[in-house]
């Protein structure tokens, strides 16, 4: 199974999702550009399945198989903490929100 092209909203959703992601977080700026990929994925999907998120994820692999293996792998990675990502995160989402009830 091949993978097919970030179409349509992908690609400038993935810039947004970088946008608020990628400064101060990472030591790595790869980092930030698979797990943009992977909430752009989780988005435009609907799904919290790694292969819903294939159509979706932008990569120079040629077969879908080769996205899921690095997107497991950063899952999976010891190297990424996500409580010293999460509130960051979330405070930067929150940071604008202003008086709107969640």
């Amino acid at each position: 199974m091949k993978t097919k092209n970030a179409a349509g909203d992908a690609p400038r959703l993935y810039q947004a999702v970088l946008a608020h992601i990628q400064h101060g977080l990472w030591n790595d700026v790869r980092n930030a550009h698979t797990l943009a990929w992977m909430v752009t994925g989780l988005v435009l999907s609907g799904r919290s399945s790694i292969p819903a998120w294939l159509p979706y994820i932008h990569s120079r692999a040629t077969f879908a198989q080769s996205s899921e293996r690095r997107a497991r792998r950063w899952l999976d990675s010891p190297a990424i903490d996500p409580t010293s990502i999460y509130g960051p995160l979330v405070t930067r989402a929150l940071r604008d929100w202003g008086s709107q009830t969640l």
